[in-house]
């Protein structure tokens, strides 16, 4: 699993910005891009179930960001660094 502040700290390293947000009791929106340029792709993670609240397994802020990234700039520094070609789209946009 790929830590989130490695993957913030590479994409900043290579100029895509990103973001994170955190709503209590509602969940995690993730971004690429910002307000200024256009956010160019985001996803709310959501936390699942009634009383014992837990997060989507598999699925991670650092993941999707990655992934994203390797997608939407499949030439930049960060996929030539961390990708050989861009993944399939995640399954939350």
């Amino acid at each position: 699993m790929a830590d989130l502040e490695r993957v913030l700290q590479a994409l900043h390293d290579s100029e895509i910005n990103a973001g994170v947000q955190t709503f209590f009791d509602a969940g995690m929106r993730i971004w690429i891009g910002d307000e200024v340029n256009g956010i160019q792709a985001e996803t709310v993670f959501t936390r699942m179930g009634s009383t014992e609240r837990t997060w989507p397994e598999g699925l991670t802020a650092a993941s999707w960001l990655y992934e994203t990234a390797l997608r939407l700039y499949p030439y930049s520094k960060y996929a030539k660094e961390h990708g050989t070609e861009a993944p399939k789209k995640p399954a939350q946009d």
